[in-house]
């Protein structure tokens, strides 16, 4: 619950004292399609951005709060302790501060979207007081909307991940990766069976929560209309599909991050020396308003030059540097994402660079394809005695910068010959074909850019090269499938691979397990007895290791493991012929269903603890979008899926009604026609 309030809070929402723009919601029309799916309709992108968080808190009005409770640092107040480290850590980063430099600056039009939604938000709350969570909810103002935006952002970048090491100690001294997922795929014309460009819209999600995709569709007679996926409390699509153009993100793991260990001593108490001048610590305490508790509990935090400062309970002090928590304009460059109408005017935005990570793959009905890791990077010393990618010395001005390269400095691709871009978390040097990827040795190499595949690129890549024309049909099957390549690749943990060269022979208590381990055909679909016994070896090896060694298994470690399979199988279900199917499940309310599908697969899923003996998926594909540009020039051609369904209430029919799809991994037809909408739509109303 803590990863995903943190992980995303992505854009809740505000109360503004300023001029609000003018609200008629009587010309404002929230359209439902037969799955649930709100399209909004109105004169201006204010009263779009009204009607969308009418339509959405309608659907999943308690996320919503949550998230505004983080933008007020009140999240205490409702989840009691276990908001609470929220809490500070949002006091900690401070973008309130930076929101405040920079707010007058903002685009005007940004800034009445954004209070147009406000306006709806606030309404809703108005309409359905028994639904607000409490007293600390509203009002909110717009500087803390846009700081919890940066917020948001700032723990994509690795913030979640960064402080826990800091104050549980393990993090490097001056003397990890994980499997994050989202797949993309852009493909040209001379690619196309029907030269038609294409694009695969796919986010590596949690499935529910603040960061589970919510799918809508806006459009205003000013120009805006897009539809895709967004995040609770968001007041526009982060990825999705216009009339001309469409675009995909996924997480990209430049180094986006820098960590210093400050120089302090007895001698000067609340100082810290830089460059032989010892300067004064700054401190703030953060009042943290805790349910269950009648008092107001004070923890401090520091600043220093470098950025917001912890103690460790060693008394030694580390302080954070990252661009997003400089930048208060991401969900600003979004907007103009969602108003671009061509590849221009879509650069244009990319170049505000305003948005500190996330890849983009982007095509357009001018047959146009793109692909960029985009990030907004420092100018880093190239002294090589500065080891950028570990725990730097905060003595020193040398290892601080304040400067950052523009979009032409990024790894970037735009129209290659081979006719196809693509990109599953991996390295951006590996896009395309082998002769017009990109040379890693011309870019900069303290921008922590990954070089290698992991097994979805490399599964994408064997079957992208199996196609000389890659048809609409074929683009589902890439993304829908469920195997791991071949060789199986190792990128983010430990090296398994001793598991697949065990003798039975040597082991033969345990031969049931290594030969279906060795037979296992990499398939993971529910009736595989081998995909089981992989996956809960694939979870349990993390256990191994107590020291935190990376090394590749060995003999004695696979064995553990399959004696572990063995032991649990035999355990809770009696028998060893076990699919995968029984023991993985995708829950929703009071039902379950088995699941296919396993972490680093093209249909990624993981999964957490589900009782004692089985896993439910959490996290993986979840809102999925493929994008056809015809070559008429009419509206793109567009199918989509989520994991569940439009509504967060299990008494709705929209509850989990694309379950049964999703599961079948089919799609529903969707149009950005509002004639063709109105037409269908099961429901059409005002809001309010």
């Amino acid at each position: 619950m803590k990863h995903m309030i943190l992980a995303c809070g992505l854009f809740l929402t505000f109360f503004v004292k300023a001029q609000l723009p003018t609200i008629h919601k009587d010309q404002i029309n929230i359209a439902r399609d037969t799955y649930g799916v709100p399209h909004i309709f109105a004169p201006t992108d204010p009263e779009v951005a009204y009607g969308l968080a009418w339509a959405h808190s309608e659907d999943d009005f308690k996320t919503i709060q949550t998230l505004i409770l983080t933008g007020k640092g009140k999240l205490g107040t409702y989840l009691g302790k276990k908001g609470a480290p929220v809490d500070y850590v949002f006091g900690l980063l401070n973008t309130r501060k930076v929101v405040d430099q920079q707010i007058k600056a903002m685009d005007p039009a940004f800034i009445q979207l954004v209070q147009g939604y406000l306006m709806g938000l606030e309404a809703y709350a108005k309409a359905h007081p028994q639904e607000v969570l409490n007293k600390h909810v509203f009002p909110i103002q717009l500087e803390d909307y846009i700081a919890t935006t940066m917020f948001s952002v700032a723990i994509f970048c690795g913030v979640d991940k960064t402080l826990p090491k800091i104050l549980d100690g393990t993090i490097p001294h001056v003397t990890g990766f994980t499997g994050e997922g989202s797949n993309a795929f852009a493909i040209k014309s001379t690619k196309s069976a029907t030269g038609e460009p294409m694009l695969v819209i796919n986010a590596h999600q949690p499935i529910e929560g603040a960061t589970a995709f919510y799918e809508a569709h806006v459009q205003s007679e000013e120009g805006w209309n897009i539809l895709g996926g967004l995040f609770p409390g968001g007041p526009l699509i982060f990825h999705g599909v216009t009339p001309n153009l469409a675009w995909a993100h996924t997480v990209n793991f430049q180094d986006k991050i820098d960590v210093y260990q400050l120089h302090t001593d007895k001698a000067h108490p609340g100082q810290y020396e830089v460059d032989g001048s010892w300067l004064k610590l700054e401190k703030r305490k953060i009042k943290l308003n805790i349910k269950g508790i009648p008092f107001t509990v004070s923890k401090m935090a520091y600043n220093s030059i470098y950025g917001p400062t912890v103690k460790t309970p060693k008394g030694e002090y580390f302080s954070l540097r990252l661009p997003a928590l400089m930048d208060a304009g991401a969900l600003q460059q979004w907007y103009a994402m969602n108003r671009s109408t061509n590849f221009q005017e879509f650069k244009a935005a990319l170049a505000q660079n305003h948005l500190p990570m996330f890849n983009i793959m982007y095509a357009d009905k001018q047959d146009n394809i793109f692909y960029i890791s985009n990030g907004k990077m420092p100018y880093r010393n190239a002294d090589q005695k500065y080891n950028w990618s570990s725990t730097l010395p905060g003595n020193t001005r040398a290892t601080l910068w304040d400067t950052f390269k523009p979009l032409d400095a990024l790894p970037q691709y735009t129209n290659p010959a081979s006719g196809y871009l693509f990109n599953t978390n991996h390295s951006p040097f590996l896009a395309t074909t082998t002769a017009e990827n990109l040379n890693p040795a011309k870019f900069d190499k303290y921008d922590g850019y990954e070089t290698y595949h992991n097994n979805r690129s490399q599964r994408a890549k064997d079957l992208i090269d199996g196609y000389d024309k890659i048809s609409w049909e074929d683009l589902k099957r890439i993304k829908f499938d469920r195997q791991l390549p071949v060789k199986i690749l190792y990128p983010y943990g430990l090296d398994a691979s001793l598991l697949f060269s065990l003798k039975e022979s040597d082991y033969p208590a345990l031969a049931t397990i290594i030969q279906g381990i060795k037979q296992w055909n990499h398939v993971t679909d529910i009736e595989s007895v081998g995909a089981l016994y992989y996956n809960i070896a694939y979870y349990q090896a993390s256990k191994l290791r107590t020291n935190g060694s990376k090394d590749p298994l060995t003999e004695a470690e696979a064995v553990q493991l399959c004696q572990y399979v063995h032991d649990f199988l035999l355990k809770h279900y009696g028998r060893l012929d076990v699919k995968l199917g029984e023991f993985q499940r995708l829950q929703r309310g009071t039902e379950d269903w088995p699941q296919a599908g396993m972490p680093d697969v093209l249909a990624a899923v993981m999964s957490e603890p589900f009782g004692e003996s089985k896993r439910k998926m959490n996290s993986g594909d979840a809102y999925i979008g493929f994008v056809k540009f015809p070559k008429d020039g009419g509206l793109p051609l567009i199918e989509t899926v989520n994991t569940f369904g439009a509504s967060s209430h299990p008494e709705s029919k929209h509850f989990a009604d694309q379950r049964a799809m999703y599961q079948a991994q089919k799609t529903k037809v969707m149009t950005l026609d509002k004639a063709e909408v109105l037409k269908a739509a099961e429901r059409v109303y005002h809001p309010g």
